[in-house]
């Protein structure tokens, strides 16, 4: 590829890993910075020539750099990001890209830099094809999702509405549009603090969106069913497949129902697709103001909504 990018990863945790290593294949990757500067060390080992560091100011200072991933603890990302779009660095802010809307909010001022929230599943090959079945079902009546897996390894000071919950609210609106209100109800198994199961209503008008999200399922488990007046749409973010059911004479006594699959055994990675857009695309997919701004405030909202009925 040429004219590639000069990039570098802030936060060099497991998924932090994942950007380097797909920034490796897609730009040059010229440096890794964690506050443990062994993590970052040890995570620059599978690469050559990439500079570590552990003081963000000096990486900035010493490198050359078009674009930055941050994938760092939320309460952290808003205040990096400030300091690498300072000095004209293109930034991808990982989910939920902060705690407090108010400090996200102010990135949206650096009109002279890209600043894409890091919304991965939009960029899952299963979206655009569930997208391309929408005319098959008719006007959508609801969108239900269900993401759920066991409790995580490290807290970053937010629960499962922050971590798991956003994913599915802008998958949501990717489908139904603006959100016109929210309800929501929290459980406290683990964590007296922070919810590790939510349940979500989301009103879109005609339609409704529900979300269950939960830290506390011994499996993995990803999906989305889009239903309409005409059939349902299965998503399943895991395996990667759609499944397309649809039929005729649904309110009679003997419907007929038929189903398609669509599996992808050879599915493009989802992260290499959100890093490739964000640094050479002329018009990202994801923006700041669009997306970013406007789920993070539902998902605040949700949060808020969620205290009224403990």
């Amino acid at each position: 590829m040429s004219n590639k990018k000069q990039t570098a990863v802030i936060g060099a945790g497991s998924f932090g890993k994942a950007h380097a290593r797909n920034y490796n294949d897609i730009s040059d990757l010229v440096a890794i910075c964690d506050s443990n500067l062994e993590t970052a060390k040890n995570a620059a080992l599978a690469y050559e020539d990439v500079r570590v560091y552990n003081d963000v100011d000096k990486m900035l200072k010493e490198e050359k750099l078009d674009a930055l991933s941050i994938v760092t603890p939320p309460s952290a990302i808003p205040g990096l990001t400030k300091k690498c779009v300072d000095r004209g660095v293109n930034v991808l802010m990982e989910k939920p890209m902060g705690l407090k809307y108010k400090a996200v909010e102010e990135l949206a001022a650096f009109k002279s830099v890209r600043i894409q929230p890091g919304f991965i599943e939009l960029y899952n090959p299963v979206v655009e094809e569930a997208k391309d079945y929408l005319p098959r079902i008719g006007d959508i009546l609801t969108v239900s999702s269900k993401r759920v897996g066991l409790f995580p390894r490290r807290m970053w000071g937010m629960g499962v509405i922050l971590d798991l919950t956003v994913h599915d609210v802008y998958l949501q609106r990717e489908f139904l549009g603006d959100v016109q209100s929210v309800k929501s109800m929290v459980r406290y198994f683990h964590d007296d603090q922070f919810e590790d199961a939510a349940y979500v209503l989301l009103d879109f008008g005609k339609a409704k969106g529900l979300i269950e999200s939960n830290w506390i399922t011994p499996t993995k488990y990803r999906k989305m069913f889009i239903s309409g007046e005409k059939g349902t749409i299965e998503v399943d973010f895991i395996d990667k497949y759609i499944k397309f059911l649809e039929g005729k004479d649904l309110t009679k006594a003997k419907p007929e129902i038929w189903e398609t699959k669509i599996n992808y055994l050879r599915a493009k990675e989802p992260l290499r697709e959100e890093l490739m857009d964000f640094l050479y695309s002329d018009k990202p997919k994801v923006t700041l103001e669009e997306h970013g701004l406007k789920t993070l405030k539902i998902v605040l909202d949700i949060i808020e909504e969620a205290k009224k009925v403990i």
